[in-house]
């Protein structure tokens, strides 16, 4: 898997997808929808591709793929993309700061932003001191929530807008690796936004792999947070403490128009968010979260935190995730000790520095968090194997070392 592709779904069978199962707990992550479980790293390739489009029939729409035209210009800080589409074509631009030169390409920053909010979001400052350019994008030029925009113009679908985001930041990249000149080392590029632009930010990264590093903020429902798990808690509050299934699905045109129908019918949704977010898996993923933003789940968006690092776990990658949420702060509003895990994925996954990752880490919650795993996991998590002719070699090579200082 080291060829720098989007995605690899061009190479998958994808099987029938249900659209209604019933399970009250959480969706085996590993489980086909051939009914096999996947037992090696190689299989995940083709189980990933399997999630996407599971997503793509019932929550998002159609990430429509390789455009037959996309083209980079590049001048005075700004990136104008324009893609050609079957008999059709739309432009938008993208601001760079602190760009690299064509010579010396530097690693960077993917922020949603429009108006007067900042390139990074709320992460601006924590990219202080380190040599990473900076990339905005106003999701609006592609899809804004108000309806219409350059993407229902190429691709009127019923798609909502997250996907349509996310196929803008594909596009992005794209134009990118055509455009050397903007000074942007494609292998190295981080995407992140905050509250709906993390909802964005968390399809991004999980639908193109060409994403190193994904950063969601407190994206909740929709993002990083369990459907399952926040339908409890409105039962349980006897309201809609946490932003509903219904609500999520009919704000901002965010989802297909038929996806709001599961609304307290959760169970019968064939995944819940933990496979949205394992799809970014084994790519490196820091989630951060705030602890007392009701409305955005802090139970279930730390339910779905722990539940997948089971994925990274499974494919020894357990070091790419962190699940953070802390309290004690403003939405958007970036606390000091998720500053320092920013600056760490970005040390580590952009800059190629030695840094600590890989923690559950929550402090200052508001509820009592109390993840009991039995209630919501049934399944097993495997431990995936490495194809095993990659062992043999070196293998073989031993044994031969081995034998011959026997024999002195």
């Amino acid at each position: 898997m080291n060829e720098f592709v989007e995605d690899h779904r061009s190479e998958c069978q994808i099987g029938n997808i249900p659209s209604s199962v019933n399970n009250a707990k959480l969706p085996d992550p590993f489980m086909g929808l051939d009914g096999k479980r996947i037992s090696s790293k190689a299989d995940w390739k083709c189980r990933r591709e399997e999630i996407g489009a599971m997503y793509e029939k019932l929550m998002f729409g159609t990430k429509p793929r390789n455009p037959e035209k996309v083209e980079g210009s590049y001048s005075g800080g700004k990136l104008t993309i324009k893609v050609t589409d079957k008999g059709k074509s739309g432009s938008f631009s993208v601001k760079i700061s602190n760009a690299g030169t064509k010579d010396k390409p530097k690693p960077a920053m993917i922020g949603f932003g429009g108006g007067m909010m900042g390139g990074c979001g709320s992460l601006g400052n924590a990219t202080n001191g380190l040599d990473i350019a900076q990339i905005t994008f106003n999701p609006d030029d592609v899809a804004p929530e108000s309806g219409g925009g350059m993407f229902f113009q190429l691709y009127n679908q019923g798609q909502g807008t997250i996907i349509a985001w996310a196929w803008g930041v594909s596009r992005i990249i794209d134009a990118l690796e055509k455009t050397p000149e903007a000074g942007i080392d494609v292998k190295h590029l981080a995407m992140t936004g905050c509250s709906r632009w993390g909802k964005g930010t968390l399809a991004v990264g999980a639908f193109d792999e060409r994403i190193a590093l994904t950063i969601p903020q407190e994206s909740g429902s929709g993002g990083a947070s369990l459907w399952r798990v926040g339908a409890q808690v409105n039962k349980q509050k006897g309201k809609q403490f946490v932003q509903g299934l219904s609500s999520a699905g009919t704000e901002g045109k965010w989802m297909i128009s038929s996806f709001k129908n599961y609304d307290g019918k959760e169970n019968t949704l064939p995944f819940d968010q933990h496979m949205l977010v394992a799809m970014v898996a084994p790519r490196a993923l820091l989630i951060l979260d705030n602890a007392g933003q009701e409305w955005l789940g802090e139970v279930p968006s730390n339910y779905c935190g722990q539940a997948s690092k089971e994925v990274y776990d499974a494919l020894g990658a357990t070091e790419n995730y962190t699940y953070s949420q802390e309290g004690g702060h403003g939405h958007c509003q970036l606390p000091n000790g998720q500053f320092d895990e920013v600056k760490d994925f970005m040390n580590k996954f952009l800059l190629g520095k030695d840094a600590k990752t890989g923690k559950i880490d929550y402090t200052k919650n508001t509820q009592t968090i109390n993840f009991k795993k039995s209630e919501w996991i049934d399944w097993e998590t495997p431990s995936l194997k490495d194809p095993a002719f990659l062992y043999k070699p070196a293998f073989l090579y031993k044994v031969v070392i081995m034998h011959h200082h026997h024999h002195h």
